[in-house]
Formats: C-alpha cells, structure tokens, sequence
C-alpha cells in the first residue's frame, strides 16, 4: 500500500536530522512558505551574528549557502537555524513568525520579561578575516592541523574578546597580532607539555 503524499509546507519545516539544505521545489524559484517577512528576519540574525562569514563560522556552512537561505532559495536545517538563533539572541519563533513565545507568568500572575541569550552585536567583517587569518596563520607556523569546524570556534572567541575590549576600530585591528601571539604561545605551550605531540589550541 502506498503512503500518501505529504505535501512540503511553509519555510519553518525544517529537517532536524539533515545537515544539509533541502533546495527549493522543482520548479519553483523560492521555497514555499518563505516571505520577505522571513528573509528580512535572517537578514537580522545575520547582522547580528557579524555578517555571512560570521554566521558561517557559527554552522560551519558556506556564506552562498546562508545567504541562499536569507533569500528563500534553499530550506536550512533545523539546527543550523537553532545555532544561529542562539547566537543572535532570538527565539526560532522569531525568525518563522516574527513573534517572540509567550512570556512565563511567575507564582503571582505577574509576566516575566523574556530574557534572550546575551550576545553582542558586532559587525565588522574585515576585523573577522583578519582574527581568522591571524588563527589560520599561526597553527600554519606550528604544523597544527585545525579542523574548519574548530577554526570556527576559535576565531569567533577570540573575535568576541577583542570587540568587548575597545570600541576603536584602530585598538581592534592592532589586537589582531596580539591574538596571533598569544595563539602562538598557547601552540608551544602545548607542544612542550610532557607527552604531547602537535596540538590545537
């Protein structure tokens, strides 16, 4: 007996065991139930999260894939989108309808504001290149091998730091040898631990 056919609706269904993203119908330039709506609410998140290299640090994802999701032409994974909520401080309700969950009410009937994650709002895209640059460089110098998924991580802690030091674009850009440095450092310290090899910092 054949099972009936389940037809794809709206943008918010969303896989949760693919990684990958489900393009858009045969036929059809946008995924159904994507709206401007949705697309500017992606646009946000990315902005908030420091831009498409930014959020592709975050999902280890490509830029032109993210950005195929903003504009409605591919259907991302659940947890892509989880992640990039998380880091932008909204809920996944936010992003498929624009509104945030209910408040929770506590023992006296009085709302509780909705407190999202913390994250800061930092765009600047070329201090990311060269944060990733100066990371990617330095396990170069020291023969480690870093895994994309773990350069990722790496580069945007050490992003973060740099941008809740100083507000000057100027003392931004002169942290980034620092944070070579110090990668560096953290690299030899490593090596020369009694019974360690080469290592990731």
């Amino acid at each position: 007996m054949r099972e009936p056919d389940v037809p794809k609706v709206g943008f918010a269904v969303i896989s949760r065991d693919s990684d990958k993203s489900e393009p858009a119908l045969e036929g059809a330039e946008i995924v159904p139930g994507w709206t401007p709506e949705v697309g500017t609410r992606l646009k946000e998140v990315i902005r908030r999260v420091g831009g498409l290299r930014a959020a592709s640090a975050i999902v280890d994802t490509k830029a032109e894939q993210i950005a195929k999701w903003r504009d409605g032409k591919a259907r991302p994974p659940f947890y892509a989108l989880q992640q990039l909520a998380a880091a932008a401080g909204v809920s996944l309700d936010w992003i498929a309808s624009g509104r945030e969950l209910a408040q929770p009410v506590d023992q006296e009937g009085v709302s509780e504001p909705h407190q999202a994650p913390f994250f800061p709002a930092y765009e600047d895209e070329e201090l990311f290149a060269r944060v990733t640059d100066a990371v990617a460089k330095a396990h170069q110098e020291m023969g480690s091998r870093l895994p994309p998924i773990d350069l990722g991580r790496i580069v945007y802690r050490r992003y973060v730091e740099i941008c809740s030091a100083t507000d000057d674009p100027a003392e931004r850009i002169a942290m980034v040898k620092l944070v070579k440095a110090q990668t560096l450092a953290e690299l030899r310290a490593a090596v020369a631990a009694p019974g360690a090899g080469k290592a990731s910092a």
